[in-house]
């Protein structure tokens, strides 16, 4: 009996004071009830979604989900979808996405890697997963019905502050993904950056990030922390972007730079009233002539650049709005540190660096990961010497604005997605007819950076760039397969027997 009254206090004190994303959702529904999201022709309040989620936790945990279990899931955005996160924050689970781009085997490691207890499948994907899992739904109507026959009251379970929200699977600088561990600390301090942007009460979110990515995942929370209305977009296309822009008015959009410049492609841009938008996010470099037509189309809105990563719960710095124009004199602009970031540009013995001069960014404060998902080895590099290193060059103007220089590492962002070069190159390595490769990343127009690979046939052996191609796409997801790939006689080396590849990117900068 004293073990069950002990049990009840430790529930009660922990539901009074602790941080919880599920919560969230719970307030805004009372709130802003009728407030809420659109998605496909269906409007759904807060305080609908809020029972929704309760439902949805419900049906995991008669699936048998515990407090720090894990729950996949492969599908599309959908309103399903942020009620199972907030569900696993209910309950003390984590949620797993997969990652749309990946093959059926790099799905399955993820799932595998993390021994999730349950999936949730779009039935449109249902064909990527290898495997039947003990409690695996697909998220039908039959799903729905099956939710909607349980009991919506509140859900109300012990869950630590530390405990994991999300481990979101990420291509390193190795050759399998790294789950990226973010607990309820990590997501609530991401909500402490939003005193950079301004206040939100009034906005209309676009929520057409995949929520497979952290910025997604950031965007949802984003809104529903504040009660703003959302639209949900089941992907980014240009006409779904410009409808819900000229019919649904939203204010809030949120994209890679590729996408950016891809709008100014899409037909009827010209003709589509852009005046509803408030504030314009955007992660990588945003080539100038790029945004200055976009400041042409959409002069009233606040333009913010930024830069963050997976591991940092999408944070890192980004420029105030009222400076971005000014600051995209330079290449990539990142402004100022978020609230939540103490950042740091070392050199390789952890020193301070001078003033325009290029170092490692490196941060602490309460948005940094708890970890790389079990791996010990990783984390030891990623915090050696107390501080987070994110791998990435930039250095500080004399006014203390910070630029975004290179990756220390070759990684590769296309089109807002991180590439890992080894994985390309094992995976190119691994076709009979190959002796050698390297992968790199160039600038692009359109991607913003490019994959390309150059590669080495084995002595007496041919082989096509049109072969290796069809090889890759084989093998490792679409968005990671090079777009260009050149076969030739030798790499460059240096006398270790290192490749140059700076030679290389000179070399194929002048084709």
């Amino acid at each position: 009996m004293q073990v069950a009254v002990m049990k009840v206090d430790a529930l009660r004190d922990n539901l009074i004071h602790r941080f919880n994303i599920g919560d969230l959702l719970k307030r805004t529904a009372a709130r802003y009830p009728s407030r809420g999201l659109h998605h496909a022709g269906r409007d759904v309040s807060y305080r609908e979604l809020d029972a929704l989620t309760n439902q949805i936790a419900r049906l995991l945990i008669d699936a048998g989900v515990t407090r720090g279990g894990k729950v996949g899931i492969l599908a599309l955005n959908s309103v399903e979808f942020l009620a199972a996160l907030f569900a696993c924050a209910r309950i003390g689970a984590a949620l797993v996405p997969v990652n749309l781009l990946f093959t059926p085997d790099e799905a399955d490691y993820v799932l595998e890697k993390t021994r999730i207890q349950a999936l949730l499948v779009d039935p449109v994907l249902a064909a990527r997963v290898k495997r039947q899992w003990p409690a695996q739904f697909a998220m039908d109507d039959a799903f729905r019905a099956h939710a909607a026959a349980l009991d919506s009251s509140p859900v109300e379970q012990f869950v630590a502050n530390e405990d994991a929200v999300t481990v979101i699977f990420t291509s390193g600088t190795t050759a399998k993904p790294k789950g990226v561990v973010l607990n309820h600390l990590n997501w609530f301090a991401n909500l402490l950056a939003g005193a950079d942007l301004g206040p939100n009460r009034g906005l209309k979110y676009l929520l057409a990030l995949p929520l497979f990515h952290v910025a997604g995942v950031s965007m949802a929370i984003s809104a529903v922390s504040s009660g703003s209305d959302a639209v949900i977009l089941s992907s980014i296309r240009g006409d779904l972007v410009l409808d819900a822009i000229a019919t649904k008015k939203v204010s809030v959009l949120a994209f890679p730079a590729t996408v950016w410049v891809g709008l100014l492609q899409a037909p009827g841009i010209e003709r589509v009233d852009l005046s509803g938008l408030r504030r314009c996010l955007n992660f990588q470099y945003l080539p100038t002539p790029v945004f200055q037509r976009w400041m042409e189309l959409a002069p009233q809105a606040e333009w913010i650049n930024g830069w963050g990563q997976t591991e940092t719960t999408a944070l890192g710095a980004s420029t105030p709005h009222e400076r971005t124009a000014e600051l995209l004199s330079a290449a990539d602009p990142i402004g100022t540190a978020h609230a939540p970031v103490e950042l740091r540009i070392v050199d390789e013995l952890m020193n301070d660096v001078p003033e325009g001069q290029p170092g490692e960014i490196v941060l602490r404060g309460p948005c940094i990961t708890a970890g790389y998902f079990e791996d010990d080895a990783a984390n030891a590099e990623l915090f050696y010497g107390g501080w987070h290193h994110t791998g990435d060059i930039g250095y500080r103007d004399k006014n203390g604005s910070l630029y975004f220089v290179d990756r220390k590492k070759d990684m590769i962002k296309t089109g807002g997605e991180n590439v890992s070069s080894l994985e390309v190159e094992e995976a190119l390595a691994a076709h009979p007819a190959v002796g050698e490769v390297a992968v790199f990343g160039m600038p692009d127009p359109y991607w913003i950076e490019k994959v390309v690979a150059v590669v080495v046939p084995l002595p007496g052996a041919t082989v096509t760039a049109a072969e290796l191609d069809a090889f890759a796409r084989a093998r490792i997801a679409k968005f990671k397969v090079p777009k260009e790939i050149h076969v030739v006689d030798d790499l460059p080396k240096n006398p270790t027997g290192k490749v140059l590849k700076r030679q290389l990117r000179k070399l194929y900068e002048q084709v």
